[in-house]
Order: C-alpha cells, then sequence, then structure tokens
C-alpha cells in the first residue's frame, strides 16, 4: 500500500509538471497544431499508414526575459517523426537561416518566423515548407537544455574536433576533441557553436549527436535518484501540448528504441548573400528528399540527394595507362616494403620500375618528383595512386614516387598488417611504449583522410571523468581534405581502459578474425564501431556529417594490429 500509495503521489506531481509545461501553450499554438496546411511548397510521400505515428516539432529558443523581443529567437528547428507502431523514429534538423515564405511577411529565414509569430507562426511556417503535418510541438529554452544536463550529472560525448573562440562578440569557447563527460554550460557551448568550416550545418549535427548520446546514455543513469531534479528542470523551462501519459509513452519506447531504427536527417543547402543578406538556399528538390528520408521506414526505398551531404568519402584512383612511363618509387614513410608494393601497383598500369629505394629523409606528404619535360607523365603517375603533389626536381633522373605518410596502397597491393608498416609506425610504437594498456594502430586509413592530431597533444593519456575519478584515454584524429582543401570532418580511434563507457553500447555484431566487432547506427548513418580486446576498449568514430560508410569504418576498426609495447 506504502509503494502504492508513493507511485501514486508521484504519478499526481507528474501530472502537476506537465500541466505546468501545458498551461504555456498559447491559443494561437493550439489553433495552429489543428489546421493542416492550407499549401505547401513541395510535395511529399504518403507516410504508411500507422495510427500511432505523429510528427513534432522541436523548437530551440533563447529568449532572455530582459529582452525587447516578445519572442525571441528560435535557433534550433528540429522536426521528429515517431512511429511506434513501426518502431520508427527520424530527426530533420533544419537550417535557422533557411530562405523560406513565412506566411504573412514574406520571403524570410525560417527562425524570422518565430520573432514575428512565435511558435504559431514557426508551426504554419514549417508546414508550408515542407509539407509535413505537424502534431504536437515542444519548446525548449537554452537555459533548461543547461539545467537538465546538469540535472543528469552531464552527457558523455565523443567530440570530434577542437572548437575554440576568443571572440567576445561571440560565445567563447574552448572544448578540446576527445570523448568526454559534458556538463551543462560545456555541453550548450558544443551545441550552439557554429564558426568553424561547417558553419549552421555542423551545429545542426552536433545537436543530433548529443541528442542521440543522452538517449543512448539514459537507461545507465541513477534515474530513480536523478528524476526528480530532471523532471523539474524539463518541465520548468519548456511548453508543450503533450500530456502527461503521451510524455511517459514516448519517453518509455525512445529509450528502449533500437538505435537501428533511427535515422538522423539535416537538410543541406548553399550560403549565398540575397539583397545584402545571409541566407541559406535549398531547392524544393532537395527539402522534397529531405522530408522523403524524414517520413520513410527503414529498410524501404527512400530518395534521397541534395538533402544528405553528398560529400565523398574517398578520392576515386584513376585507372591511368601508364605504358611507356620510367618511374624511380622512393620509401619516405619508414614502412617496411611499401616502395616494393607500390612499384608492383604501378607495374600492373603498365609503368616501368627502374629503381626501389628509401628516400633520404621522411616526408608527412606524398609527391611526385620530375625532370625536363616529363610533366604530362609525372602526372599520369601522380593520377594514378591518388598523390595531389607534383613538382619539378633537378636532383632526379626520371619521374619519382615519393612515398609519405599519408601513403595508401589498395587493397589488391597492401602488404600485411603489421607494427612496422602501419600508417605512421613510429609514432604508434612510441604511444604503446607511454600508455598504460595495450594499444592498438590503424594498417588502413580511408583514402583522402589525414592525421592532424592526438588527445592529448602532450603526454600519454588523458582522463575521462568516471564518478569523481578519471579513466586514461587517448584519441587520434584524421581531417578530410577534398579537392586540395581541408574540410572540417574528422574521423577518430580512440582507445581507453575504460571497458564500460556508454560508447561501448548496442548494436550490430560482426565477427573477423576471432573479434567481436559491434556497429552502432542505421546501415546508412553508422555513428561509430567499437571493439574490446585485451582489457581495452576500441572505437573508431565516423565525422560528424557520417561521411563514410559503413564499409570504411569497417575496413579500418578490422585493420587494427596490436603495438608491442617495447
Amino acid at each position: 500500500m506504502l509503494l502504492l500509495a508513493a507511485a501514486g503521489g508521484s504519478y499526481l506531481w507528474f501530472r502537476s509538471q506537465v500541466a505546468g509545461a501545458n498551461a504555456r501553450v498559447t491559443p494561437e499554438v493550439r489553433i495552429a497544431l489543428t489546421d493542416k496546411p492550407s499549401s505547401t511548397i513541395v510535395s511529399v510521400p504518403e507516410a504508411p499508414e500507422s495510427p500511432s505515428a505523429m510528427n513534432l516539432l522541436v523548437l530551440g529558443s533563447d529568449h532572455q526575459e530582459d529582452e525587447e523581443e516578445k519572442y525571441g529567437r528560435s535557433d534550433t528547428i528540429i522536426l521528429v517523426h515517431v512511429d511506434p507502431d513501426n518502431d520508427y523514429l527520424s530527426v530533420l534538423s533544419l537550417p535557422r537561416d533557411l530562405r523560406v515564405e513565412v506566411p504573412g511577411y514574406g520571403a524570410n529565414k525560417i527562425n524570422a518566423a518565430f520573432a514575428y509569430g512565435g511558435a504559431a507562426l514557426t508551426i504554419r511556417t514549417v508546414e508550408q515548407a515542407t509539407g509535413v503535418d505537424i502534431n504536437h510541438y515542444v519548446e525548449v529554452s537554452f537555459d533548461a537544455f543547461r539545467d537538465i544536463t546538469d540535472s543528469l550529472g552531464g552527457v558523455y560525448v565523443d567530440v570530434d574536433q577542437r572548437y575554440y573562440n576568443d571572440d567576445p562578440e561571440f560565445e567563447l569557447i574552448k572544448l578540446a576533441p576527445g570523448y568526454q563527460l559534458l556538463h551543462g554550460a560545456d555541453a550548450l557551448d558544443y551545441v550552439r557553436f557554429r564558426h568553424d568550416l561547417n558553419l549552421d550545418f555542423g551545429r545542426m549535427e552536433r545537436q543530433q549527436a548529443f541528442l542521440s548520446a543522452m538517449r543512448e546514455q539514459a537507461m545507465g543513469w541513477d534515474l530513480p535518484l536523478k528524476l526528480p531534479g530532471l523532471i523539474s528542470a524539463l518541465f520548468d523551462n519548456i511548453t508543450t501540448d503533450l500530456g502527461a501519459n503521451d510524455v511517459l509513452k514516448l519517453a518509455y519506447w525512445g529509450v528502449r528504441l533500437d538505435g537501428n531504427r533511427i535515422r538522423r536527417i539535416s537538410l543541406f543547402g548553399s550560403p549565398e548573400m540575397v539583397d545584402g543578406i545571409s541566407y541559406v538556399l535549398a531547392s524544393d528538390h532537395a527539402v522534397a528528399n529531405a522530408v522523403a528520408s524524414f517520413l520513410t521506414l527503414p529498410g524501404t526505398t527512400a530518395e534521397t540527394g541534395e538533402s544528405a551531404s553528398s560529400t565523398t568519402t574517398s578520392i576515386a584512383v584513376a585507372k591511368a595507362d601508364l605504358s611507356g612511363v620510367e618511374v624511380d618509387v622512393l620509401n619516405a614513410n619508414g614502412r617496411a616494403g611499401e616502395a616494393a608494393a607500390a612499384g608492383e601497383w604501378l607495374k600492373s598500369l603498365g609503368a616501368t620500375i627502374v629503381n626501389v629505394g628509401n628516400a633520404t629523409e621522411r616526408a608527412k606528404a606524398s609527391r611526385v618528383e620530375y625532370s625536363s619535360d616529363m610533366s604530362g607523365k609525372a602526372k599520369l603517375v601522380a593520377a594514378a595512386v591518388g598523390i595531389e603533389t607534383v613538382k619539378w626536381s633537378d636532383s632526379v633522373e626520371r619521374v619519382t614516387a615519393i612515398l609519405g605518410e599519408d601513403f595508401s596502397l589498395p587493397a589488391d597491393f597492401a602488404l600485411p598488417p603489421s607494427p612496422d608498416n602501419i600508417p605512421a609506425a613510429g609514432g604508434w610504437k612510441s604511444i604503446a611504449k607511454a600508455v598504460p594498456f595495450a594499444v592498438e594502430g590503424p594498417a588502413y586509413i580511408p583514402r583522402g583522410y589525414y592525421f592532424v592530431e592526438r588527445v592529448p597533444t602532450t603526454g600519454a593519456t588523458y582522463d575521462i571523468e568516471v564518478d569523481g575519478d578519471g579513466e586514461p584515454a587517448f584519441k587520434m584524429l584524421y581531417r578530410l581534405k577534398k579537392n586540395g582543401e581541408w574540410v572540417d570532418q574528422y574521423m577518430g580511434i580512440t582507445e581507453t581502459a575504460w571497458l564500460d563507457a556508454p560508447a561501448a553500447s548496442g548494436g550490430r555484431e560482426v565477427e573477423h578474425d576471432g573479434k567481436i566487432f559491434t556497429i552502432v547506427g542505421p546501415k546508412d548513418k553508422v555513428d561509430r564501431i567499437w571493439w574490446k580486446s585485451d582489457d581495452a576498449l576500441y572505437w573508431v568514430s565516423n565525422t560528424l556529417s557520417l561521411l563514410l560508410s559503413e564499409d570504411e569504418l569497417l575496413a579500418v576498426a578490422e585493420s587494427m594490429v596490436f603495438i608491442p609495447a617495447e
């Protein structure tokens, strides 16, 4: 009886908390949610019949009480499609600077709708722009986001790169890469940052990544102790039309949902100036494709195109005919046998290999050098093996391929991996001597990705905060270069002695050479692949935009070799 009374009292208290959030919903918002979109810019596919399916609009606002603006701004606009009957959830982020028609105000940024007419006008604007019928909405202040994160004791996030800004005109931030426990203020900085090459698109993807990490870790929290603080922090700072029973059902279902049944989508566009104002322009076709992916169940065909990132994760190797081209091949990376293997590769393309040997000094970047009038042949060789730099030199007799640390062989000519011939073998051996757990290094790195940083930059490991203590870890960052230009997309390799890190969450398992690899995320958008060996946890993390395919990530994970600490 006491337990029943306590449960009943807790439920009544919970209902009162939700009722406070419901009371803040204006009549205009309720009307907007009831009305069907009168006209839409794009036509969207019919979603499968599902009685439980619903579409929610989540708005993140930064309105302050002392601001003159009535509504403030909606810096975050996310559509959520929930389908419990089919065990499917999808998230579609819209860029806040997206140029759309705001009803009654003409062409404008989509977040201007909130400033002009609050959530009601934003609902109508999003419905008109996407064709999605919005059934419910949730408005969350950034204060609530910070308080919720703190009430949970923080959220573990694999920060993909270094985020830094000291310009006082914008939010100050100093966040190092690596797997770490983010508390409220740092978590807010992480999801709001947009002063890099990814602009607002990166912010949308970080927000989705943070929410995904929060959902994955929810069942690991000491919920009975943390729930009261979480509920108070949440419902004191949000506005929603969802009832108490709706919230409970969605929370219970969402936390247990298989991560493979969750799709993360971001609408991409082109940042351009229109009449002196910076907008994100997305074609009707791009919007329609994004919405199609948003509403389509996993395992069925969904049209993809401009809505998804089209960045290529590998540089195509040209099938050149090198007949009649004489080539010297020099090893400048210290990986034993690689120059000979590269020579065999060039031979298969028709080249005549004159000399194979070692360069006089190490090189990070590969290059092809040539003398006299051999420019055309040098460019053919460079294109054939994926080397970007071609230069004249008076110290070579013929076309000479100098293999730097960034060089990689195709699978057909790759050497059997060993601690002596993996990329940056010397560096990995140095790490193995200093780290207090077993170290593994990759024999394969996806083409176009280059090592740029180790975390920590000095010392062997950094500490992941765990229950007031620390667990040693290090992370290796590989950055993407596309068409000769750096892109702010990083693949990461993390290794730690913390075997129970939340990163080792559930997923699809595959076996390779006696190791079990767990793939986290749907097949078309894998987040990471982890495995355990020799009392250590390892994982390969995808880029922020999830550009690497499952096959590419698996190739990295399966290529890892043990590096002895000798």
